[in-house]
């Protein structure tokens, strides 16, 4: 990717952490708000009524309970500060939902928030209302528990390097969450390495891979309070756009509410609208089989449909160099397909709660063999399909991609009313 329109600033920061020594990290992480369930959150407050799920999902309303316990747990010294600032080298062994085993490795880092586009890209769209939801919380705790997922651009791995170099040779945690996933952190004090990936960075983009209204929200309030001068950065957790650990999964949609003889009706109404059609064997496996197989110049997806045999669904050839958010199987399916076909429009969609999200094909074709909904199976764009449409300066539909895995909150805490160091 071309230098961003302003540099970026990558630094150091004291973080807040839980004391390990009162506080196994197990007990006190949680995934990010968006995909913790009312269950969830119960089971992981039953885990440790001091777990991150307090600060980031607190009682509906009540935001100021965050801040309460917040001010609570840094005085009973649940949690302490970094004495000196510190970036955090990460490192997650993992096995994806395609049964592969992974090692997705980088670091927590305080960045600044640029002024112009172009230089933090996201590639999705966002809700206001999240927003805003998100933006009351933030006001009134004036913490980040919850780091973005952003990845950079190091083919030859130099940073990765350089942080294994300069990192503790203990990790400060050391767990396994509740999918699998063995995360360790290890902190860099070393002051010269923290300069060298500052510079070596200043001239790179960043693409958002998970956490766009959090973003978004934490450009509100830098927007809305310019008298806080930690509000000009954002604690992310960086990871290498070209390391093989860095990995997207589709996320196929369950939709309900269509009657049966639309259902019955959809794949003539594919054919007529140019799409091409063959059945793809008599399972999920199978038909996650033939969709990989389509060349990427063409859109995909595959059509489950209760008491019938799944649809391999393929969509004319595209225009020659035609701009890259229309070379995203999710966007045909929403402007081809959800739109015009299942009358659900892009704006429909934002809010409606007709559609479910799963990134397990097996687990659509489950909810549809149960409920009679209606499943729409999709490929994952890659890594580099994603940055075209983020530096086009394009977003894709909300569920696009799922960059697996979830990023863990609690690990540190970047506290807005603290020392910084960011510029």
């Amino acid at each position: 990717m071309a230098a961003p329109s302003e540099p970026l600033a990558v630094r150091p920061f004291r973080g807040l952490r839980y004391d390990p020594k009162r506080h196994p990290a197990f007990s006190i992480v949680a995934p990010p708000y968006d995909v913790i369930t009312m269950t969830d959150r119960m089971r992981l407050v039953a885990r440790s009524n001091r777990n991150v799920v307090r600060l980031i999902l607190p009682d509906v309303g009540r935001a100021e309970n965050a801040r309460r316990l917040l001010d609570e747990w840094r005085t009973d010294g649940t949690l302490i500060q970094e004495e000196e600032p510190c970036l955090y080298r990460t490192e997650e062994t993992f096995i994806g939902p395609d049964g592969i085993s992974r090692v997705r490795t980088g670091m927590i880092a305080l960045v600044g928030l640029p002024h112009q586009p172009g230089t933090i890209l996201p590639h999705e769209r966002t809700m206001p209302s999240i927003v805003q939801e998100r933006l009351q919380l933030l006001r009134t705790t004036h913490a980040q528990p919850s780091p973005i997922l952003v990845t950079y651009d190091d083919p030859d791995g130099d940073i990765d390097a350089a942080l294994r170099s300069g990192s503790e040779p203990v990790p400060i945690i050391d767990l396994t969450d509740d999918h699998g996933t063995h995360l360790r952190l290890w902190r860099v004090l070393d002051v010269e390495l923290q300069e060298r990936i500052h510079d070596v960075l200043a001239d790179r983009r960043l693409l958002i891979a998970d956490g766009h209204h959090r973003y978004a929200t934490a450009l509100a309030y830098r927007d809305a309070h310019p008298e806080d001068p930690a509000a000009g950065s954002m604690m992310m957790f960086l990871t290498n756009g070209a390391s093989p650990g860095l990995v997207i999964f589709p996320i196929h949609r369950v939709v309900s509410g269509v009657a049966m003889d639309v259902q019955e009706a959809l794949p003539d109404r594919l054919r007529a609208a140019g799409f091409s059609i063959c059945e793809a064997g008599d399972g999920a496996v199978t038909l996650d089989a033939m969709i990989a197989a389509v060349p990427h110049d063409r859109r995909v997806f595959g059509l489950v449909r209760r008491d019938h045999a799944p649809l391999l669904v393929v969509a004319p050839p595209g225009e020659p160099g035609s701009p890259p958010l229309v070379r995203i199987d999710a966007v045909m399916l929403q402007e081809q397909v959800l739109g015009p076909l299942l009358g659900l429009p892009a704006e429909v969609v934002a809010r409606t709660d007709r559609i479910r999200y799963t990134a397990y094909s097996d687990d659509a074709a489950a909810k549809v063999a149960e409920s009679g909904d209606l499943g729409l199976i999709l490929r994952a764009p890659s890594v580099r399909d994603v940055e075209a449409v983020a530096v086009s300066q394009q977003v894709m539909p909300q569920k696009s991609t799922y960059f697996y895995p979830k990023t863990l909150d609690g690990l540190v805490i970047h506290t807005l009313s603290g020392p910084q160091q960011v510029g």
